[in-house]
């Protein structure tokens, strides 16, 4: 698979809220850090399952994917997520994603999140 294919998979693994589909993903060692109002580094596979897990009651309703930028094994996405919480609260936020592969898994990932204010 390409750089491409595999990320775009990531994405709607996230877009569907199907883990088990990015683990398969993700390196056993993959490094995600999330850069927002603050700052939260997940390493390994197990760390990044736990916390999706902890994110099960929120559900993704809707995304866009505004731009996808590839080179070699790396690659940027960015958008626009609209979340709902199982209490109801919407949770909306612009992002961006850089993406780094190795073995056709995703080994690095670094997010940018910023929460839309209405």
């Amino acid at each position: 698979m390409t750089t491409k294919e595999i990320v775009l998979q990531v994405i709607y693994a996230f877009d569907n809220n199907d883990v088990d589909k990015i683990l398969k993903l993700f390196a056993d060692d993959v490094i995600w850090t999330m850069k927002g109002s603050s700052l939260t580094i997940i390493n390994g596979k197990d760390e990044v399952e736990k916390f999706l897990g902890g994110m099960q009651e929120i559900k993704i309703v809707s995304s866009t994917h505004d731009h996808i930028i590839v080179d070699g094994n790396k690659a940027a996405v960015d958008g626009f997520i609209q979340c709902k919480s199982q209490s109801g609260e919407e949770i909306n936020m612009h992002y961006a994603d850089f993406y780094e592969l190795e073995n056709d898994q995703v080994k690095i990932v670094t997010s940018y999140i910023v929460d839309k204010k209405e």
